[in-house]
C-alpha cells in the first residue's frame, strides 16, 4: 500500500520531479541553501494555502502573511476565510483565534517542538541539513529543484510521510507540500517574498 501510495505521489508531481540531481548538484545546491540559511536574518512573505482532501470535490483555501526572525520566531497570520494567527517564539506556541488566545509551552510539549523545527527549518533551509530525522532525494526540472523529504520521526511521520519544498532557481523556498499518509496534502505557496528587511517587533507581540 505505501509502495502504491508513493507512485501514485510520484506520476501525479512527474511535472517538477522528473530528473534526479547529480551527486555534484546536489552538493552545489545544499552548499548554497546553507549559505542563504546562514545568511537570512529575516523573512515578510505572503502565502496562499490550498488544502486537498481526495474524499472531498475542490479544495480549501485560505491566505494571510508570514513572518519570521532568525533563529526562531516565526508567525503564521491567516486573514481569509478567517482571523487566525499562530506565533512560535520564547518556546512558546500562540495560538490566536479570532481573539481566544492559548498558550503551549514547546518545552513541555515534544511533539509540538518537533513540529516548530519542521516549519522553521522548512523556511528558513535547515531541514536539509537535518539527516538523523530525514531521509532526502533531490531532483530538477527547468525551473525548479524539490527536495523530496520522508521523516524517520515516527510522531512526525505519521502526521506528514512526506514534506515537499520547491525551490526556483535562486535557491528560495516558493512552495512546501505536506503530505499526508492518506493522500491528503496542503501546498503553501509563498509570493512577494522580502528577506533581511526591518520587521515591526509589534508583530511579534502576543
Amino acid at each position: 500500500m505505501r509502495i502504491l501510495k508513493l507512485l501514485f505521489f510520484f506520476i501525479s508531481f512527474a511535472t517538477f520531479a522528473q530528473t534526479p540531481l547529480t551527486e555534484a548538484e546536489t552538493i552545489q545546491f545544499k552548499e548554497i541553501v546553507a549559505k542563504r540559511s546562514d545568511d537570512l536574518e529575516t523573512m515578510d512573505s505572503d502565502f496562499l494555502q490550498t488544502k486537498y482532501i481526495k474524499m472531498m470535490q475542490g479544495a480549501a483555501i485560505s491566505n494571510g502573511k508570514l513572518y519570521y526572525v532568525a533563529p526562531d520566531v516565526l508567525k503564521w497570520e491567516y486573514k481569509t476565510p478567517y482571523n487566525y494567527k499562530i506565533l512560535f517564539k520564547n518556546n512558546q506556541l500562540i495560538i490566536d483565534d479570532d481573539g481566544y488566545k492559548t498558550v503551549t509551552d514547546l518545552k513541555s510539549n515534544k511533539l509540538f517542538e518537533k513540529l516548530v523545527t519542521l516549519i522553521s527549518g522548512s523556511i528558513n533551509g535547515k531541514l536539509l541539513e537535518d539527516k538523523k530525522n530525514f531521509d532526502i532525494a533531490y531532483f530538477k526540472t527547468t525551473n525548479l529543484i524539490s527536495a523530496v523529504i520522508i521523516p524517520k520521526d515516527k510522531s512526525i511521520s505519521e502526521m506528514f510521510n512526506q514534506i515537499i519544498l520547491l525551490y526556483d532557481r535562486n535557491f528560495i523556498v516558493r512552495t512546501v507540500r505536506l503530505i499526508e499518509a492518506s493522500g491528503d496534502y496542503t501546498e503553501i505557496n509563498f509570493k512577494n517574498t522580502k528577506v533581511n528587511i526591518p520587521i515591526n517587533p509589534k508583530v511579534f507581540e502576543n
